[in-house]
């Protein structure tokens, strides 16, 4: 029979009300605009919704809300349906708009990470840039009647962000090779070219209406990007169309051959082809009003240690990230008896106490993957023990094992909690094939002992950027496919790479999900009370949370564990001294 795994409610609501005003706004941050070739009406995204507006601008219309935030919005040629995408830590997906119906259907099934969008002239086929091969990104292009896809192109690296010419005949896109990024053309019935090559980031490219030019956002290297022109002449001519500045990362859109709308300082501007400078396009959008809305509240969960360890034993090392201090707290004792933390005192004589010294080692809280993949043999509890994981939450059931088999001695592995809700709601997974740190992971010992070799798929064009995120990160590394253990040291690597310190990466493996979760001081920080969940690392994970794999020892429910014994047991079995 099905064995039902320890349960943790990931969201609990009440209904609390919220007195909040109106909230108005003129502008925002990385704006998306479309206009309409049929009657001058412009799309943008604004706030994680789509909305329209009139050619005039004033005031505009929420058209599109939905539960995942919404961007970069494209009319289609007749105005009737609006393409765009929605982009979470966990990838992006492409929803089609029908405005008579007033609903958004998906493109695809979901499984792939389909992004940066844009329609065929015809407007019953829409090309854009998928992982579908796993082999990085490739451009695509689906029939949407059908829902029949094709790949188009099949060059290493990344190929993202293609657009068709007016007339259909010709393709241009983005390829990422190596840090090198080039605008693509493929002409009709020709190869395709490289028209331009740069050290810095390319991307956004528009087709001016009469096929003559592309217009393209790059960026400068001082955190700047510049509006500029390919004129398809021979040989290719590049034109700075702006001066350096806050233009958006997002294509220009052209009203007719000689007038375009575009996103930059936070509005939305217009220009003429032979102006020497844009106009704003004003307009004024409420996204909030004062209507009730629930509040989530979570509910406290009690966790409880199956056949606790008996004994007092003190562990100790040169520095304690306990996840709720800010910074390490130097040579301190952590004391454990009965799998629980008793107290977290400042380093002293103790006369009657084990005390295991490890030297020059960080003690860390053991780590939370909120979103993990399936475990499907009992065999390999030490194996993600090994990588420090010490609590895993599943949107599965275990069938094939007693996952209590994994709270003891003999065959020891992370603590398996059920998540009552999609996990997806609650995470963020953002590794894929490109984070830096990816191939050094998959050499490391435990990779190495345990045999795992396989690379997580290409996700993202551009590596996510998370640190101006208002809301803690919960990390969970389901996405990314790779084997459980390994998989959130992946999803670590990625968090720093997206701007993350190592505390704020921490937290998202250790005292923000056990908030979520309804654990708070139950695991995920290293406090009197709290299950003693450690692990034990050579390094500094503050400064480099790679760190967090130099892996000496794991303490689960109190029970120390080193990591060449897990990693033995994993790989031969439960009968290890």
């Amino acid at each position: 029979m099905p064995v039902r795994l320890l349960t943790a409610a990931i969201w609990l609501s009440v209904a609390i009300l919220s007195q909040a005003a109106d909230i108005i706004v003129t502008g925002g941050a990385e704006l998306s605009a479309d206009v309409s070739q049929v009657d001058g009406h412009i799309v943008m995204d604004l706030s994680g919704d789509i909305w329209t507006l009139s050619a005039r601008g004033g005031q505009a219309t929420r058209l599109v809300d939905m539960n995942e935030p919404a961007s970069r919005p494209r009319w289609s040629p007749d105005g009737t349906e609006i393409l765009f995408e929605t982009r979470t830590p966990n990838g992006s997906r492409l929803w089609v708009f029908d405005r008579s119906a007033g609903n958004a259907t998906q493109v695809g099934s979901g499984e792939f990470h389909d992004q940066d969008g844009s329609w065929h002239p015809h407007g019953e086929r829409i090309v854009f840039a998928s992982d579908r091969h796993d082999s990085g990104l490739d451009i695509w292009e689906t029939d949407l009647p059908t829902g029949l896809a094709w790949r188009i192109s099949t060059q290493p690296g990344d190929e993202f962000e293609p657009v068709w010419s007016g007339d259909g005949r010709h393709l241009a896109w983005i390829r990422k090779q190596q840090e090198k990024y080039a605008l693509m053309l493929r002409r009709h019935g020709e190869s395709e070219i490289v028209l331009i090559e740069s050290d810095t980031p390319l991307s956004s490219p528009s087709w001016r209406p009469d096929n003559s030019l592309l217009t393209y956002v790059r960026h400068t290297g001082d955190e700047k990007k510049v509006l500029e022109m390919a004129i398809l002449s021979e040989p290719v001519l590049i034109r700075q169309f702006s001066t350096p500045g806050e233009i958006f990362s997002a294509p220009v859109s052209w009203r007719d051959r000689m007038n375009m709308v575009y996103a930059a300082n936070g509005r939305i501007m217009t220009r003429g082809f032979e102006d020497r400078r844009s106009r704003p396009l004003h307009f004024r959008a409420i996204v909030a009003n004062a209507e009730s809305r629930p509040r989530k509240v979570i509910e406290r969960r009690e966790l409880k240690i199956l056949n606790p360890p008996q004994g007092r034993f003190v562990v100790r090392g040169a520095r304690l990230f306990d996840g709720i201090w800010k910074s390490y707290r130097q040579n301190m004792d952590v004391v454990i008896e009965a799998g629980r933390v008793v107290t977290v005192e400042p380093r002293r004589d103790r006369d009657s106490t084990t005390i295991l010294d490890l030297g020059d080692v960080t003690i860390i809280p053991g780590l939370i993957d909120a979103w993990s993949p399936l475990v499907d043999s009992p065999s390999s509890g030490p194996g993600i023990l090994a990588y420090g994981v010490t609590t895993i939450v599943m949107d599965t059931e275990v069938t094939s094992f007693d996952p209590s088999l994994w709270e003891g001695e003999t065959m020891p592995g992370p603590r398996l909690l059920r998540a009552t809700e999609n996990p997806a709601d609650a995470t963020a997974s953002i590794a894929d094939s490109k984070t830096a740190g990816i191939d050094e992971l998959l050499v490391s010992r435990p990779a190495t002992a345990l045999g795992q070799s396989r690379q997580p798929p290409r996700r993202f064009s551009t590596t996510p950027s998370l640190a101006s995120l208002p809301s803690p990160i919960v990390v969970g590394s389901k996405p990314n496919r790779m084997a459980p253990g390994l998989a959130l040291h992946a999803e670590l690597r990625a968090l720093a790479a997206a701007g993350l310190s190592g505390e704020q990466a921490l937290h998202a493996a250790g005292k923000n999900p056990a908030d979520v979760l309804g654990l708070a001081n139950q695991i995920g920080t290293i406090t009197p009370g709290a299950l003693a969940d450690l692990v034990l690392v050579r390094g500094d994970p503050l400064e480099d949370v790679s760190d967090t794999l130099n892996i000496v020892a794991v303490i689960r429910n109190g029970r120390f564990f080193s990591v060449i014994s897990l990693l033995e047991r994993a790989r031969t079995g439960p009968n290890v001294e």
